[in-house]
């Protein structure tokens, strides 16, 4: 799949579909007018589903393309339960359910898209779990591969505004001063109130700063000027959080397996007792 791993690059994926990160915590909608394009985001994912799509895009194994249906992709289930942070099957279900219900509408000059992130999936009891990214959602991410985003940083910030921000700013990777209007519309702050904009502003640029893609930042008036990394630093930043985040995937992983097969020693040795209980 595109966006793979090299650490001689840093870990990059196709993302104009991410310019316009499908996230929210409390919206069932999300309307975006940019200066190139109207966006309709459809049942925006929760920030567990878009860890699962996310990693997905970045860990899935393509098994088959179909012109018509999509990329059926192929990922190890412990995976995408590391994802979510769970053990919990039934929350994978529901949160590959909504990556079938997560829908856009884009309206440019040059044309339109309209499509679903994916449609059937799978979860098999060999371990592995099947979703197909349809066809237009694919065709979205090639068509539109103008821009290229660093994959660990999207995957550990926690806040939509931060994700949006992040979005912008990469977009945008020239930029060091932005007005604060601006700033809050890509965010996709609803508020309008001065003080609590400028909070919800400070925490999700905070995030930014956390994960080292931004240096700092500061207010001046009705703009902020933004301290940004140079792009060699981030790429070896990114290189960093990929094996942070493989590393603490890995973990989780033997956990769970840990935690299944504590379960089958504890159900079979019930099941042991309960049978020489019965023959008394």
């Amino acid at each position: 799949m595109r966006g793979k791993f090299d650490e001689k690059y840093a870990v990059e994926l196709p993302a104009d579909v991410l310019r316009f990160p499908p996230v929210s915590l409390h919206e069932k909608e999300i309307l975006i007018t940019t200066e190139y394009a109207q966006v309709k985001i459809e049942n925006p994912l929760t920030i567990t589903a878009w860890r699962v799509l996310l990693g997905l895009l970045r860990y899935g194994k393509a098994e088959k393309r179909d012109p018509t249906l999509g990329l059926r992709v192929s990922i190890e289930t412990y995976k995408l339960l590391a994802f979510m942070k769970t053990a919990d099957w039934k929350d994978l279900k529901e949160v590959l359910k909504s990556l079938t219900e997560c829908r856009y509408e884009i309206r440019y000059k040059r044309g339109s898209a309209c499509f679903v992130v994916a449609g059937e999936f799978e979860i098999e009891k060999n371990g592995r779990t099947y979703v197909v990214l349809t066809a237009s959602f694919m065709k979205f991410l090639e068509d539109y591969a103008s821009l290229w985003f660093y994959y660990p940083f999207a995957f550990f910030l926690r806040k939509p505004s931060a994700i949006n921000l992040h979005a912008f700013l990469t977009a945008n990777s020239t930029i060091s001063r932005v007005r604060l209007e601006t700033t809050r519309e890509r965010a996709r702050i609803t508020t309008d109130q001065p003080s609590k904009v400028r909070n919800y502003l400070k925490m999700a640029l905070n995030e930014l700063v956390e994960i080292g893609f931004l240096k700092g930042y500061r207010f001046e008036e009705d703009v902020i000027v933004l301290e940004r990394y140079p792009m060699e630093v981030l790429r070896i930043r990114a290189i960093e959080l990929q094996r942070q985040l493989d590393k603490e995937i890995q973990e989780f992983i033997e956990e769970l397996k840990q935690a299944f097969r504590e379960s089958k020693r504890k159900k079979r040795k019930k099941d042991k007792e309960s049978g020489q209980e019965d023959i008394k």
